[in-house]
């Protein structure tokens, strides 16, 4: 299985993985297995050859990564960002922001799915999430007006192979399958698939490896799993060659339009567990434990 190097924000790798384990208020119906079950990476996907681009990108996110960008006279780094996001009790917007084009030579259009709290996710007629707050950076750093396009996940990094955004930012993880397709900006962020089960599922309880869970998978019968459609969770459970995941043959796994609405069925019982990116997956096990 691919392990990608893993440097950039290790710290945060755990972060928010804790509530999801218990219930935020009241009986948990669902919980997480905090188990990595893979190494990936994060990054900011742009049209093969705009090197130009992706210069200004990478610059902005050594900052952001390091000690920090200034935003309204306060200090503003990738971690403090992600801190407030995965601790917020609310929806933090970014404010009103432009969702369609009219001189993209004075704008920075992003392509995004915000179906994937924490990193992207919709706040009325606006929009939040990390990824959503670095775009907004990227874009004043840049001196442009801002435009976020929603689309289904499936269609971002399209979005900027055919030049219909300058860049796709939605918890896009780095392979070499995607690479054929857009250039990537430095990674971002670590991150991991976990699975979600019901709150009474004592079955991976005692399990501590990747190996332990994997046994585990092998080892159901007539179970239905879920994750989101064309995410590297539905991927882990499918099999998929870019991503060096062999799949689980025994599992009908169902694709849903998002994480969230996959942990909603598993909460109602209609699928057995759900594998996702391990921030969003907690977000999606939160919402429904509240």
């Amino acid at each position: 299985m691919k392990k990608l190097a893993a440097t950039i924000l290790s710290a945060a790798f755990a972060i928010g993985a804790v509530c999801a384990l218990t219930a935020c208020s009241g009986e948990a119906k669902t919980k997480i297995i905090p188990v990595a079950l893979s190494s990936e990476q994060y990054g900011i996907a742009v049209k093969k050859g705009n090197t130009a681009l992706l210069n200004e990108i990478n610059g902005v996110l050594s900052e952001l990564t390091g000690d920090g960008v200034t935003v309204d006279g306060k200090k503003v780094t990738f971690q403090s960002i992600y801190e407030a996001e995965v601790q917020a009790e609310f929806p933090i917007s970014i404010g009103e922001v432009k969702t369609v084009s009219t001189d993209r030579s004075k704008e920075f259009v992003v392509a995004t799915n915000a179906e994937f709290a924490p990193f992207e996710y919709m706040v009325g007629d606006s929009f939040g999430g990390i990824d959503m707050q670095v775009a907004k950076i990227i874009a004043d750093k840049l001196g442009k007006t801002l435009v976020i396009s929603h689309m289904d996940f499936e269609a971002v990094i399209e979005a900027v192979a055919s030049d219909k955004a300058d860049a796709a930012m939605a918890g896009l993880t780095i392979n070499e399958d995607r690479q054929k397709t857009a250039d990537f900006s430095a990674a971002y962020y670590n991150t991991t698939q976990y699975i979600a089960v019901a709150a009474n599922d004592t079955r991976f309880d005692a399990c501590k490896t990747e190996e332990d869970v994997v046994t585990v998978l092998k080892s159901l019968q007539n179970a239905k799993a879920g994750a989101a459609k064309a995410q590297t969770g539905y991927f882990y459970l499918t099999g998929n060659e870019a991503f060096e995941f062999e799949g689980f043959d025994n599992l009908t796994t169902t694709a849903y339009a998002s994480v969230a609405l996959a942990v909603q069925d598993l909460a109602s019982g209609k699928v057995q567990l759900v594998c996702g990116d391990k921030d969003t997956l907690t977000a999606a096990v939160n919402a429904v434990n509240r």
